[in-house]
């Protein structure tokens, strides 16, 4: 089978949510392939979570950490009618999601290269994160990628971003942010998918109470933002703890909403 063929037998495939995992890879340059496991995003999970998209109302969705495009290209097959863009510190893998968007014929993604953190926000109202800090244990291992500055203060300027999206904006998470989320969103669907579980989140609210939900991949607590924040500086490239941060274990669900005017 030439590789023309392969890649119209794929299209065909992915239009109807019928190619596995294990095809897809065989699309990816052999290293990528060989990270596919652990870093990309399956594709049941991909198509499961546009659907989350599409329903909370999003219409364009940033992937922060997108590799080399396996969220998007998943998503925009399940989901034409919205805009994806994957963002990624590596160029190769960048390069690997161009050529695959291009070679699959799709029309409503893009790729960046560079800092998720250097992107205009503003342009979305959907944002999609599979636990992004463990790539920097992949920029380890493959050897590639800006892995400058210390996952403490990128987990905080997430946060900071997360804070001034308009309300209305939708997370989805998948083995959870790894990180805090400010107060002003809801936690509005949780569902098992994959190896872990998918969550919906939406913003509600313009302004942030003084806590912050810590959305990990077993459980989303509640925990006070100084002591979260505090944590953080003292302890750079490791998640916040639940249980230093004195965290609330009631499920995030239970919650109270802070006052609108607070």
């Amino acid at each position: 089978m030439t590789d023309s063929d392969r890649f119209h037998r794929a299209h065909a495939r992915l239009s109807v949510g019928h190619l596995g995992d294990s095809a897809f890879d065989y699309l990816l340059p052999p290293l990528a392939s060989s990270m596919s496991l652990k870093y990309w995003t399956p594709l049941p999970v991909a198509r499961r979570a546009a659907y989350l998209f599409a329903e909370g109302g999003a219409r364009r969705i940033l992937d922060v950490g997108a590799g080399p495009g396996k969220f998007c290209i998943g998503a925009a097959f399940a989901r034409p009618e919205l805009e994806f863009c994957g963002v990624d510190q590596d160029r190769n893998l960048i390069e690997t999601a161009r050529e695959l968007a291009d070679r699959l014929k799709l029309q409503n993604l893009e790729f960046i290269a560079g800092d998720a953190l250097s992107v205009d926000w503003a342009r979305f109202d959907g944002f999609y994160f599979f636990n992004p800090f463990a790539e920097n244990d992949l920029y380890r291992t493959v050897g590639s990628g800006d892995v400058s500055g210390s996952r403490d203060n990128e987990l905080l300027r997430i946060a900071e971003r997360l804070s001034s999206l308009r309300t209305g904006s939708t997370l989805v998470t998948y083995h959870g942010l790894g990180g805090p989320i400010p107060s002003s969103f809801d936690l509005v669907r949780e569902e098992h998918a994959g190896t872990d579980l998918l969550r919906l989140w939406v913003k509600n609210r313009a302004r942030d109470a003084d806590w912050y939900y810590l959305d990990t991949y077993s459980a989303v607590y509640r925990a006070p933002k100084d002591r979260v924040e505090q944590e953080l500086r003292l302890r750079p490239g490791s998640d916040p703890d639940p249980r230093s941060a004195a965290a609330d274990t009631d499920f995030a669900r239970s919650a109270p909403a802070p006052d609108a005017e607070s």
